[in-house]
């Protein structure tokens, strides 16, 4: 079975079902599989080489979901681009994945044209949703397309999605996930959340992450309806699911906050909601038992990594309690157990498996583990051993096979959901006049999870504020990855081999915490 595969068969099994909405459009599954095979046939015909690969640009939609289906099916892979990179950080990702066709919404126009002359292996632009002089429409494109499958012959280890994934160099580093890895990890997610064709799954996160394409693959394969958003916002989220009569949807734990502190939240019928999914970051147990109480429906929780098309553990709806023993609450710090298709151990730097309740490196082995780092040799042969990837998380796991996380192997920020590298941040600080050294770092954040944190050494007869150097890197990065927060030094610690010490400095911050992320 291949990706392309799920709208073929749910357009046999459900015709007349709608499989897809967005506001006031909406799609079956056969009118989504004519559309799929539509779009997949104008891929072939703009295709000039074999390796080309299809770029996507734009916020969530309806044809997001029939881009990420219609590359498969011509199997040509996808690139999805991440909305919140600059200007720079486009150009390197389309230059490093030869992505020669780029869809995208029209308002991300003005930063296309930016990119366009910087990079030299675009020779298709098309957008989405607007009319632009000089530039093919993706409605004009599909109307003129064939609707005939185009059943050309695939294998299931043929690169279906390039998702590019933060890089501790400092470039972010495509991740290489095959049709299999996809399926498997589709398959996993269904069955560890029991999903059956009954289910409207609102899309809440940006289906770049392979969070959410993860868990809208998973809800096509089991026959549900994907309900798309735009954008976030807390009265929005709120409303999709009452007019929408959302059963399940996934945010990350910033997300479940803002909907908390909502004034009219007790203003929505919010009944239809059987299960809020909820991962990227840990949940405080307080807001977390608040959530339940409030919209009185399941709550589970999702741990995995781009490199395993996300699902490696889930703690359970009935892994959430109220009232209970004080080791049932102490289970819901937990990510849960493995899902069916994936194998969780916890080993030593030798690579030898822990005792029971030890700390060590969460490893996992399965269909779903990405085939390698594009372009990356040595850095895939770092993570991926004897079948297994090494996540970088450190762990331990209990009695009953719960998996807690508790601290990060590397250096790796996680706010608000999305992966930051102290490493990019820092090349970036040191293109400063005034920057002599800088070390950036994660600290506690109630609403993000973690917040950027700099640590900065002026160069001497050099003056800048901390607010200064935050608005060069909003300039430069995504804006998410700009710190927060910058303090200046004299200097920074140093081991005797001359290394920061970021731990040193990161750790007075986490000291009072129980878990380190």
């Amino acid at each position: 079975m291949l990706i392309g595969d799920i709208p073929r068969r749910n357009a046999k099994l459900y015709p007349g079902k709608t499989a897809v909405e967005e506001g006031e459009r909406s799609l079956t599954f056969a009118q989504l599989n004519e559309r799929v095979n539509r779009l997949a046939n104008v891929f072939l015909s703009l295709r000039a080489d074999p390796a080309d690969k299809i770029a996507v640009l734009n916020h969530n939609c309806l044809e997001y979901i029939e881009l990420y289906f219609a590359a498969a099916k011509a199997g040509m892979p996808i690139v999805p681009l991440n909305f919140r990179y600059a200007k720079d950080e486009l150009s390197y990702v389309i230059n490093d994945s030869k992505a020669a066709l780029l869809f995208f919404g029209g308002k991300y126009l003005p930063v296309i044209q930016e990119v366009k002359k910087e990079v030299g292996c675009i020779k298709h632009l098309v957008c989405i949703d607007k009319h632009l002089p000089g530039i093919q429409n993706y409605e004009e494109m599909l109307a003129l397309a064939s609707s005939a499958d185009p059943l050309i012959s695939l294998d299931e280890n043929d690169l279906a999605i390039l998702g590019y994934t933060g890089g501790t160099t400092g470039l972010p580093k495509g991740v290489m996930s095959t049709h299999r890895n996809v399926l498997a990890s589709s398959f996993n997610t269904a069955i560890g959340r029991r999903l059956g064709p009954g289910g409207v799954f609102l899309n809440a996160p940006p289906l770049f992450h392979a969070g959410d394409a993860n868990s809208m693959f998973a809800f096509s394969l089991a026959g549900c309806t994907n309900v798309v958003m735009n954008f976030f916002s807390p009265e929005d989220i709120l409303r999709q699911i009452q007019d929408h009569r959302i059963t399940h949807a996934l945010v990350v734990p910033a997300m479940i906050l803002f909907m908390l502190q909502f004034p009219g939240f007790h203003k929505f019928d919010l009944r239809s909601l059987q299960v809020l999914y909820y991962g990227t970051a840990p949940m405080p147990l307080e807001p977390l038992k608040e959530a339940m109480s409030k919209f009185r429906c399941g709550f589970s929780q999702t741990y995995g990594a781009t490199e395993t098309f996300v699902t490696i553990s889930i703690l359970q709806p009935e892994d959430h309690v109220l009232e209970g023993a004080a080791e049932d609450f102490k289970r819901m710090s937990s990510a849960g157990r493995e899902v069916a298709g994936v194998q969780v151990k916890i080993v030593d730097e030798s690579g030898s498996e822990v005792k029971q309740g030890q700390v060590g490196e969460i490893t996992v082995k399965g269909h779903n583990v990405m085939k390698g780092y594009w372009n990356q040799p040595e850095m895939t042969a770092q993570v991926l051993k004897n079948g297994w990837y090494y996540t970088g998380d450190m762990g331990r796991m209990d009695e009953l096979a719960y998996i807690y996380i508790v601290d990060r192997k590397k250096d790796l920020i996680v706010s608000g959901g999305e992966n930051i590298y102290p490493k990019e941040v820092e090349n970036v600080l040191f293109t400063h006049p005034a920057v002599a050294e800088a070390a950036v770092f994660g600290v506690p954040d109630d609403t993000w999870g973690e917040a950027v944190k700099a640590v900065v050494v002026k160069k001497q007869g050099h003056e800048v504020s901390g607010q200064e150097l935050i608005e060069f890197c909003r300039q430069r990065l995504a804006s998410y990855k700009k710190p927060k927060d910058v303090e200046f030094a004299q200097e920074l610690p140093r081991s005797s081999a001359g290394k920061v010490l970021k731990r040193e400095l990161r750790d007075r911050y986490w000291k009072d915490r129980q878990r380190k992320v």
